[in-house]
């Protein structure tokens, strides 16, 4: 069974990962106990698909899309109130962007020996990254701390909502 652990952004501000990856099935927790969201994901490699569900039934976000293990295009939310994340893995990096040209977030982690970090959203407006993986696919692991990034700032917007990193 693989694990998937860390933090994007800081002490106060900032979100949690949490997450067990089994046999084609993520499950855990993002953000604390009150603000966050539950994880009921799954996937497979072999048939290039991912799809679940972010959060609860009523309160939620579905996710959807196709998977492979250097790239993820997936959906999350609906056709109106939903983002596409679109990344990829080179070399030991993970790049590639959430929502469009102008309202959106960049990701830019790098991953080596079970450890991963880096930068989601800009330079001025954004959350560090710091995490650990133990059995998972790289690609699994930028998804999931992009998707704990999206939930944060859905979770709180009426702040910054765009960041674009050039």
């Amino acid at each position: 069974m693989g694990k998937v652990e860390g933090r994007i952004g800081g002490f106060i501000t900032g979100y949690n990962v949490h997450a067990s990856i089994d046999n084609g099935r993520i499950a855990g927790r993002i953000g604390g106990t009150l603000l966050g969201a539950d994880l009921d994901i799954k996937y497979s490699f072999e048939v290039g698909t991912i799809e679940g569900r972010i959060g609860g039934v009523i309160i939620g976000r579905s996710i959807s899309g196709a998977i492979g293990k250097d790239f993820v295009s997936v959906r999350l939310g609906g056709t109106i109130d939903g983002n596409d994340f679109s990344l990829r893995v080179s070399d030991k990096e993970i790049h590639g962007r959430c929502g469009g040209n102008i309202i959106g977030f960049d990701v830019k982690l790098i991953f080596d020996n079970g450890q991963i970090s880096g930068r989601m959203g800009g330079e001025v407006i954004g959350f560090d990254v710091e995490g650990t993986y133990v059995d998972v696919e790289p690609i699994i692991v930028g998804l999931l701390f992009a998707t704990a990034y999206y939930i944060y700032k859905v979770n709180h917007r009426g702040g910054h909502s765009s960041s674009s990193g050039n």
